[in-house]
């Protein structure tokens, strides 16, 4: 196992998209990762008042079915699934594929965050294919 040298490594940090401070400590990351949301809304009003000089990614998953969205929605109390999203992903496969897309499009249209951080669950070539034709 390589093992990094001091200088080399790197701290992250992660961060609820709420109306909290970012703490100081957490101002000291390298990086800091803003947990998952659907609304970019919120995403943008939380890099609003955390203006920071580190890259900053805002996390995005996709919905891969209605049972996932409602098991996300009852176990992670501060991730709000919009119901519209459930309603649409127990209709149709790839509604959390489509969802997941436009979200990370409309925060690269944004110019607020450095990136995302991406969790695609079990569709990664589908929203692989999709943001290669997107972006």
């Amino acid at each position: 196992m390589m093992r990094r040298s001091p200088a080399s490594r790197r701290s992250g940090s992660a961060r609820r998209p709420d109306s909290r401070a970012l703490p100081e400590w957490k101002r000291a990351a390298d990086f800091i990762f803003v947990q998952v949301t659907f609304s970019l809304e919120a995403l943008l009003r939380w890099r609003d008042a955390n203006p920071v000089d580190i890259p900053v990614y805002a996390g995005v998953m996709v919905l891969a079915s209605e049972g996932h969205a409602r098991r996300l929605a009852a176990a992670i109390p501060d991730i709000d699934v919009p119901s519209s999203l459930v309603e649409n992903v127990a209709a149709d496969s790839e509604a959390g594929v489509d969802a997941a897309c436009a979200q990370v499009l409309r925060i690269h249209e944004s110019g607020a965050f450095d990136g995302v951080h991406l969790v695609p669950v079990s569709r990664y070539r589908e929203v692989a294919a999709r943001l290669e034709r997107m972006l």
